[in-house]
C-alpha cells in the first residue's frame, strides 16, 4: 500500500509546475487601451436604449408589436399561434374543471347527476378529474404568461442586437503561452486576445 502511495505522489509531482499568481511581463502592443466614449457615441447608445424600451413597451401592450417594430415578422405566427393554443387549452380545462367541480359537489350533497357521462364516475374519480383539470388549467396559464413574458424579452433583446456591430474587425485569438518562473520552472497557459475595432 505504501508503494502505491509513493508512486502516486511521484507521478503527481512530475506533472505539477509552480505557477505564480503575479508576473512582471510587459504588455504586448495588442493589449487594448481604454478610450473615452465620445458624446456622439453616448447619444447613439441612449437612442438605441430608447428603441429597445419602445419595442418592449409595444410588445407589452400588444403582443407581437415589438417584433413588427424590429422587422422580425416571422416571429408573429409563433407568438399568436402559441397564444391561441394556450388560450384554447385554458378555456377547455377551465370548463372541465367547473363541470367536474359541480358534479363532485352535487355528488357530495346527494343531488342526482343529470349527465349520464358524469354519472358513471365515482366520487373519488370525480375528485381526481377535477384536480387534474385544475392542474392543467393552472399549468397552461403559467405557460401563457411565460409566452407573453418571452415576447417582451425577445423584442427588447432583438432591438438591442440591431445595434450590435458584427464585422471583420471583431476577432478572438487564442495562443499558447510559455514563461519561466523565479525558480526556473517552465509554466504554460493560454492567452486570449480580443480585438474590437
Amino acid at each position: 500500500m505504501q508503494i502505491i502511495v509513493i508512486v502516486l505522489i511521484l507521478f503527481i509531482s512530475l506533472f505539477t509546475h509552480p505557477v505564480l499568481s503575479q508576473t512582471t511581463t510587459k504588455p504586448s502592443p495588442d493589449d487594448s487601451v481604454y478610450t473615452p466614449i465620445s458624446p456622439k457615441e453616448q447619444e447613439q447608445k441612449k437612442l438605441a436604449n430608447q428603441e429597445a424600451n419602445k419595442a418592449a413597451l409595444m410588445s407589452a401592450l400588444i403582443p407581437g408589436l415589438g417584433q413588427i417594430h424590429n422587422k422580425k415578422y416571422w416571429k408573429l405566427p409563433i407568438i399568436y399561434g402559441g397564444g391561441a393554443t394556450f388560450g384554447y387549452l385554458i378555456y377547455y380545462h377551465k370548463s372541465n374543471w367547473t363541470t367536474y367541480q359541480d358534479a363532485y359537489n352535487d355528488r357530495l350533497n346527494g343531488i342526482a347527476l343529470t349527465d349520464p357521462e358524469l354519472d358513471q364516475y365515482s366520487t373519488d374519480q370525480l375528485k381526481v378529474l377535477r384536480d387534474d383539470s385544475r392542474r392543467y388549467f393552472q399549468m397552461n396559464v403559467f405557460f401563457a404568461v411565460g409566452l407573453y413574458t418571452l415576447n417582451i424579452v425577445d423584442a427588447y433583446v432583438d432591438a438591442h442586437l440591431k445595434e450590435f456591430d458584427v464585422n471583420e474587425s471583431l476577432a478572438l485569438r487564442v495562443k499558447p503561452f510559455f514563461y519561466t518562473t523565479n525558480y526556473s520552472h517552465l509554466a504554460h497557459g493560454l492567452t486570449f486576445s480580443f480585438r474590437i475595432k
